[in-house]
């Protein structure tokens, strides 16, 4: 598959990374000259030095024999005329990243539909985070949540901590809770293992649990002494990512959260007021540590740090973790800060991450419905269907010859969810929820696709 990839920033090139690990044809088109000698230097790829809405840039990229143009600057009218001129030459997938929630609305201020503007799939960075932070406040005990099979199995990852019930037990004399089973363990050195029966889990290493979502919530209680109850949010930035996510708390039938936010810009707190019904909204110098003290950080239960700057986010984590916050959530900006924040044990959501994992699922042969790229370790769990014509129909697992560094964690089958064994047998339609190292991951067309 050829792609092209509209800007270089972090989104575009977390992408290429991915992409030319697979084996894809890949050309970047980055306008700014630094970025783009960067990037040239950084990448096994062609990068073009030019503005991409044009004809002749887009010509230059091979774009007559492309398969997907994923639009990715930082600026939303860039991306809407790339994709539109994608499509004059019939690319057949593009992707447009767009930040503005206006262009998505029925009333958006082009005038167009997504079709007309030649967009096949809009994808929000903003919007996305939110999601993941709502995800880590209603779990506030782990570290990354994702839901598949439309809601019927979930993931989770979390720390074990000391003296939980299943340390240096062999995962094969495990009792587990039936219906989930430990897809992947990131030890406490950084080495990341998909296990096997003998391997153990100790303190303070990270646990991936796979499975039903109704058992993983009690599963989850084997990794830790107590369990976290969130009630109190305070939000400190009332920007995109501040407001999207007090408009799900609000939603949220199942909690009744108590959400305060704190914006420095006037306007913005006027808009945050007129949009939200039920959260309390402050204007308030988010900077000044004083006013953290003022605002009573130490008595809410989670402190959600998404101020647009990352010294600014680091700084009230650190004072969250002072007084106390039980579940400390901060946007990361720049992705030179991750260090910083891991360093001092901050939960970080990554928009540049997320966004490339929604994208990354259209990049690939086999009828994936949802992808995740798990943090700090690079693997990835892929959620497909599998097709008739498949060569592993009719296959039991333990025949199938699969590679090592992959494991198919659950399968759904209608509405049941299975944890196979070596004797269970693969049949078409299934949904398979797939833990898989980046380095194999480019095999499983092999096993998953349309023979």
């Amino acid at each position: 598959m050829h792609i092209i990839i509209v800007g270089g920033g972090q989104v575009g090139t977390e992408l290429v990374h991915n992409l030319t690990g697979k084996g894809q044809s890949v050309i970047v088109i980055e306008k700014d000259p630094k970025q783009a000698a960067h990037l040239k230097e950084e990448l096994d790829t062609i990068v073009i030095n030019e503005n991409a809405v044009s004809i002749e840039v887009l010509e230059k990229a091979r774009v007559k024999s492309a398969q997907m143009l994923i639009a990715a600057t930082e600026t939303d009218e860039v991306n809407i005329i790339a994709c539109m001129l994608a499509k004059k030459f019939e690319v057949p997938t593009t992707v447009a990243r767009i930040r503005n929630t206006e262009y998505t609305a029925d009333s958006s201020p082009t005038g167009l539909t997504n079709k007309q503007m030649g967009i096949d799939l809009i994808i929000n960075p903003e919007k996305a985070a939110a999601s993941e932070m709502l995800k880590l406040i209603h779990f506030p005990d782990a570290t990354q949540v994702e839901y598949f099979a439309q809601g019927l199995v979930k993931l989770i990852a979390t720390i074990v901590s000391e003296n939980a019930e299943i340390t240096n037990i062999p995962l094969e004399k495990l009792k587990l809770p039936a219906g989930c089973i430990i897809v992947g363990i990131r030890k406490n050195d950084g080495k990341f293992i998909i296990p096997n029966g003998k391997d153990i889990v100790e303190a303070n290493d990270k646990v991936y649990l796979l499975g039903n979502a109704k058992v993983i919530l009690k599963a989850s209680g084997l990794l830790h002494r107590k369990e976290t109850r969130i009630r109190k949010v305070l939000i400190l930035g009332g920007g995109n990512i501040g407001f999207e996510l007090a408009k799900l708390l609000e939603e949220d039938s199942e909690h009744s959260f108590m959400v305060k936010i704190i914006e420095k810009d006037p306007q913005q707190c006027e808009k945050l007021r007129r949009n939200l019904t039920k959260s309390f909204v402050i204007q308030g110098d988010n900077t000044n540590i004083s006013y953290f003290l003022e605002e009573e950080i130490g008595e809410t239960d989670a402190l959600v740090a998404a101020t647009g700057d990352d010294r600014t986010n680091i700084v009230a984590a650190m004072m969250g973790k002072k007084l106390g916050v039980k579940r400390i959530v901060s946007e990361i900006d720049i992705m030179d800060y991750h260090s910083v924040y891991s360093s001092l044990g901050i939960e970080t959501i990554d928009p540049f991450l997320i966004t490339a994992s929604q994208i990354l699922r259209y990049t690939r042969k086999e009828d994936v419905v949802s992808l995740s790229l798990l943090k700090d370790v690079g693997a990835e769990i892929i959620e497909l269907i599998l097709p008739e014509e498949a060569v592993v129909i009719g296959k039991k697992l333990m025949d199938c010859n699969f590679p090592k560094g992959m494991l198919i964690g659950t399968i759904l089958r209608g509405q049941d969810v299975i944890i196979p064994s070596g004797q269970t047998v693969l049949k078409s339609n299934d949904r398979l929820i797939i833990f898989v190292l980046p380095s194999i991951s480019k095999k499983l067309e092999k096993y998953f696709t349309r023979s």
